[in-house]
């Protein structure tokens, strides 16, 4: 197959996906018009920088709740504050017991930091404010993982890239996992000439470079699997892209990556479909009734403060006048009145209410903003946790699988690939997967759940003892400690490893050991010499003195 037939096989199948994306623009238009009347992109139409999409939209409870949603999943998964995820070798994997190993423990915590903090002095939480707000609105979200620069051989850090919804089109693999992205997007004359080589460039961009620099032109970039990928090649990429003119299907670059760099997220997925379905999709009937509703009351309202008038049809001097302190002059004064207004807006404020309830019931916006109360204890905090895991656990499991995780093994790779960590310990050569441990406010719910009925189980037992001592044979305190160091992330760097505990208890042993054989021999000792007097009387008494 020719270059020119591989593009243009290329650009087939991105009209095919882009087809298909159609059907679910009239919906992303819907969630534009009514909850995201500021979101560009969502479909084919040129976009208009600045433009509000706010003609249909009068009232805001449905963006009101999306975003409480969108901000409760946010600080429960990526808390800005502090640490919310570190690294291990996978539980199961052959290598896992080195997770215990002090080296590759610490390895593992500097990796995390550093990967943590890259993300803090990016625009990471930035865009990914936006993505969570697409995903429970939108219902698909599309990220862009690059390094800030690609020329300079070290670590430079991160760039993150929000897609809008309605300028990708993607395909999944077998498992059902995204593995082909199409991009597209849009660059000046200028900005091509900067980006791309100046001899790949279509000849109508070279034209424009003199006398209209920042004319814009339409491209397309393409990211799917190398079929041809063997790892142990050295120079192969697992995803080849191109980078094609939309107008000419002219390839101005062609490329490769390690990994996908586009991280597609669904919030939750019907069978048989890729694109992803949000609350909004539940949610949009009620929405669009309350919208409407709201603009009946609004006219309804203005017959109310300024009704129309009745009056003769003669018998009114010049011309009648509304304005303030206006004067009419009038020969029958009598039959010029106000029309009374007769509409139950007290009816539509009921239906009205009952509509926004509906809302924040389908975006959960009541259960998610933590109770006004002062002095919450722990117990209360952790249930009111648990609450939120239980409503949002499926949509945060996704979250997690689909976003988070691919976001942090590529970060993870990139710096492996530009030496940005300490050199891995010998230990973990051959290692080719990690896994990632999420600590956010819901993950540490979930791990306290465990720990608490620990402790109630250990504080049963230790009740138990009381009676029959033997009840704490069943505990394993070793394991114990473990698990509550691990439930709690507590650092291996304060954590003494197992072959330290060993020795210092044979250390302890041999103590004891030492001290026991002390004790006997001064105890014998004492025996001795409490015996000598006996035997120095006996020795005097006189031989057949009994």
């Amino acid at each position: 197959m020719t270059k020119e037939e591989r593009i243009e096989k290329i650009c087939k199948r991105f009209s095919r996906l882009e087809l298909n994306r159609t059907n679910f623009e009239q919906f992303f238009r819907d969630v534009r018009d009514y909850i995201r009347p500021t979101k560009q992109g969502v479909d084919t139409s040129v976009i208009t920088v600045g433009q509000r999409h706010t003609n249909n939209r009068y009232d805001s409870t449905a963006s009101e709740a999306a975003r409480i949603m969108a901000t409760s999943m946010q600080n429960a998964l990526i808390p800005q504050s502090s640490k919310w995820f570190a690294l291990k070798i996978p539980a199961g994997h052959p290598m896992s017991a080195l997770n215990d190993v002090n080296d590759v423990s610490w390895w593992f915590q500097e990796a995390s930091n550093k990967i943590f903090n890259s993300l803090h002095s990016s625009n990471f939480y930035t865009v990914m404010g936006e993505a969570f707000y697409d995903f429970v609105t939108f219902g698909t979200v599309n990220i862009l993982i690059e390094e800030k620069n690609l020329k300079d051989e070290n670590f430079s850090g991160f760039n993150f890239r929000g897609v809008p919804v309605g300028r990708f089109a993607f395909e999944e693999d077998y498992t059902g996992k995204p593995d082909t992205v199409f991009w597209e997007y849009t660059r000046s004359a200028r900005q091509m000439y900067q980006e791309f080589d100046k001899n790949k460039l279509p000849p109508s961009v070279i034209d424009c470079l003199e006398d209209d620099p920042d004319k814009e032109f339409q491209l397309i970039k393409c990211v799917k699997p190398n079929e041809m990928y063997d790892s142990k090649t050295l120079g192969e990429f697992a995803f080849r892209s191109y980078d094609i003119e939309k107008s000419t299907k002219l390839c101005v670059a062609e490329g490769g990556f390690n990994e996908l760099p586009f991280v597609v997220a669904r919030f939750e997925k019907v069978t048989g479909e890729v694109w992803g379905r949000s609350p909004a999709d539940i949610a949009m009937p009620d929405i669009i009734s309350l919208n409407r509703l709201r603009q009946m009351e609004l006219k309804a309202l203005s017959k109310a403060v300024d009704p129309p008038v009745l009056a003769p049809d003669e018998g009114i001097l010049g011309t009648f006048r509304l304005n303030p302190n206006s004067i009419n002059f009038t020969r029958d004064p009598e039959r010029w009145r106000f029309l009374n207004y007769e509409g139950r807006m007290d009816f539509s404020s009921l239906k009205a209410n009952e509509l926004k309830q509906s809302i924040r019931n389908i975006y959960l916006a009541d259960q998610l903003i933590l109770p006004e109360k002062l002095n919450m204890t722990a117990e209360e905090i952790i249930t009111i946790r648990q609450q939120q895991q239980r409503l949002l656990g499926p949509q945060i499991a996704r979250m997690e699988a689909e976003a988070l995780g691919p976001i942090i093994t590529r970060c993870f790779n990139i710096m492996l690939r530009t030496e940005a960590f300490p050199p891995p310990p010998e230990a973990l050569n051959g290692l080719t997967e990690i896994d990632i441990e999420y600590l956010g406010p819901i993950a540490k719910t979930q791990r306290l759940e465990g720990m608490q009925s620990a402790q109630a189980w250990v504080q049963n037992l230790v009740s138990i003892a009381s009676v029959k001592p033997e009840a704490l044979d069943h505990i394993d305190v070793d394991a114990l400690a473990d698990y509550i160091a691990d439930v709690t992330s507590v650092p291996h760097q304060v954590r003494t490893d197992d072959e330290t505990i060993a020795q210092a208890r044979k250390s302890r042993a041999e103590q004891e050991q030492r001290q026991q054989t002390l004790n006997e021999y001064e105890q014998q000792a004492n025996i001795a010499n409490r015996a000598a007097p006996a035997v120095e009387t006996l020795s005097e008494i006189p031989l057949g003195s009994f």
